[in-house]
């Protein structure tokens, strides 16, 4: 009996120090996740970061403001523009659609748009990046070809490529190349194919089994909403030495006529929205196990990228399933390793130029050398 007393002492003693030891080392890296985000304040980030491990939030920084004319202060709920972390909601749509049986990874293109112009093309090919479509941003930006008076849609993506009939960039499938319009087509395959807008699609089926309660589709009909908790986007002006909305600066003045285009782009967030994200694909709310495998999966053409992540493979934290975002105003970056389960968001809404290579190293090497 006295042994058993013992016993049950000793445990919970040796439970007391190991709590302890962990609350000193979860203190100690929210310092130095913190640290390097002040240096990389001073340095022009305005934004917010978010680490996880183990489906546990051990770190939230908000740094800077949503509005910098009043000095709005940015808050764990504040909502970004993903800008290309939005295509692996794009993808993972399509991968829903698959397991409904409602579509094929190789059914080509032309049997769901019947005007797209393109004959060879699949939908892999699309999710994949090697449909050697010509990027739709370099189209729209041409005066001849875009009346800029008007905000473009995917449906124009589309008659825009059924009208010119450009020629492809080179055999589909023969080549990866990253591509946004190959995932603006993959929006207008999900719209085709359920029969709901893409922001209904995504709202109802990603946003809302996954408890994402701030997330949002740009809509086109709402254009001048002004959503709350939103982080204007914002860049830096030269010549007057100081921040102004994206909005008046001439040199991203593509905005006006192509926001309405999503699906490679589109979705707004929060890091606490995309931390459920995170869960829903781990726990396989969304898609099988299965299914995220082949997402998760490369080939022999498309080496490091799947379905809308770009996969890596590290010798210390195994996979990286990643994906960075750059649009006018923002640069985001979102990594995921799967094998020790952790997570990473770096979301920044004044374009900061070390969003990802230097942020997101710097808090990867603090984790990397932590798991030693």
């Amino acid at each position: 009996m006295k042994y058993k007393t013992l016993l049950r002492k000793k445990t919970i003693q040796l439970l007391l120090i190991f709590g302890l030891f962990s609350m000193l080392a979860k203190g100690q890296i929210i310092k130095q996740i913190d640290s390097i985000a002040m240096l990389h304040r001073t340095d022009g980030f305005n934004g917010n970061i978010l680490y996880s491990l183990n489906d546990s939030i051990v770190f939230t920084g908000n740094y800077g403001f949503s509005d910098f004319s009043i000095k709005k202060p940015l808050n764990d709920s504040t909502v970004f523009e993903l800008a290309s972390v939005s295509k692996q909601f794009t993808a993972l749509a399509i991968v829903q659609l698959r397991e409904k049986k409602l579509l094929d990874y190789k059914t080509k293109v032309n049997q769901i748009i019947k005007n797209f112009p393109y004959a060879d093309i699949t939908i892999e090919h699309l999710l994949r990046h090697q449909s050697g479509l010509p990027d739709y941003q370099d189209i729209f930006y041409k005066k001849k070809h875009w009346n800029r008076r008007k905000m473009a849609t995917n449906q124009d993506v589309i008659d825009v490529l059924e009208r010119l009939k450009l020629d492809l960039l080179y055999k589909p499938g023969s080549k990866y190349e990253y591509n946004n319009t190959g995932y603006a087509i993959l929006a207008s395959i999900i719209e085709k194919v359920s029969g709901q807008s893409y922001k209904e699609y995504i709202t109802e089926n990603i946003f809302i089994p996954s408890g994402m309660v701030t997330s949002k589709v740009y809509d086109i009909g709402k254009k001048n909403e002004s959503y709350y908790n939103l982080a204007n986007g914002y860049t830096y002006n030269d010549k007057k030495g100081k921040y102004q909305k994206v909005e008046n600066d001439k040199k991203h003045k593509h905005i006006h006529w192509m926001n309405g285009i999503v699906g490679d782009r589109g979705i707004f967030s929060s890091i606490l929205d995309l931390e459920k994200w995170k869960r829903a694909l781990r726990y396989n709310i969304l898609i099988t196990e299965e299914s995220k495998h082949e997402m998760f999966s490369v080939d022999d053409v498309s080496k490091k990228y799947g379905f809308g992540f770009a996969i890596y493979q590290t010798k210390d934290k195994g996979r990286w399933v990643y994906h960075n975002g750059s649009w006018s105003g923002y640069k985001t970056s979102a990594i995921y390793l799967p094998d020790s389960n952790e997570y990473i968001l770096i979301l920044s809404n004044n374009r900061y130029k070390k969003t990802y290579n230097k942020l997101e190293e710097d808090i990867y090497k603090l984790i990397k050398n932590k798991s030693k």
